[in-house]
């Protein structure tokens, strides 16, 4: 879904919406099964917004406010801003407990897994429904423990960026654009999926972050 906003009075916006459902069936359980599991991609975010703003500001020579001064409008008119946001749901957390291509099978005792997943101090699920041991994992079993969940994904995209731009014309053509970008301008973090190793001493922590902290750039370009 999508709604736009043409430009009026110096502002447009542009907003989507998707909603999706992503299956695969490309990996083994086990090796001797007859077809792929059938699963929730790891790849899936049912819910993705998407939103793009600009505003030219109403300050300078024909606009709401403008001023007498070429000083002052040279100065204080044409500034612009725009920024973007975008929200999406996380991935499923992916439990191989091994490699994508030869998975590995868990000592699942059943329980919630009640995952938390921007949970940084301690693990982020419930590994008590493990049994973590080494001695004690399978080393001939049939697996059934699923690879994904629906409603164990990792930390999601909540992200802000944001531009400042102003234009100085000189001439009909010459300019010199002076531009300021913020990414990720409120430094929110965006953490990674906790470890899914049962026999690494991490099991079940979030241990990294998945996105950038906050950004500043500032850039300059003369066109003549």
């Amino acid at each position: 879904m999508r709604l736009q906003k043409r430009v009026s009075n110096g502002l447009s916006i542009i907003a989507t919406y998707m909603r999706s459902r992503l299956i695969d069936q490309t990996t083994w359980l086990n090796d001797t099964d007859l077809r792929p599991e059938h699963r929730l991609s790891p790849f899936d975010h049912p819910n993705r917004i998407s939103t793009a703003v600009v505003y030219e500001l109403p300050f300078g020579r024909g606009r709401l406010v403008g001023f007498q001064s070429a000083l002052a409008n040279t100065l204080l008119g044409g500034w612009r801003l725009s920024g973007t946001y975008t929200f999406q749901v996380g991935a499923p957390v992916t439990f191989v407990n091994g490699s994508t291509t030869t998975p590995g099978d868990y000592v699942y005792f059943g329980g919630k897994l009640d995952l938390n997943n921007r949970q940084t101090d301690g693990t982020a699920f419930n590994t008590s429904v493990f049994d973590t041991r080494s001695a004690n994992a399978f080393q001939y079993h049939i697996r059934t423990f699923s690879t994904t969940f629906g409603d164990v994904r990792q930390d999601g995209i909540n992200d802000w960026n944001m531009s400042v731009l102003k234009e100085f014309r000189f001439r009909e053509r010459a300019t010199f654009r002076l531009q300021c970008d913020a990414f990720n301008v409120v430094n929110h973090p965006t953490f990674a999926a906790p470890n899914t190793q049962v026999s690494n001493t991490a099991f079940g922590t979030i241990t990294s972050q998945a996105n950038r902290s906050r950004m500043l750039q500032i850039s300059a370009k003369l066109a003549f």
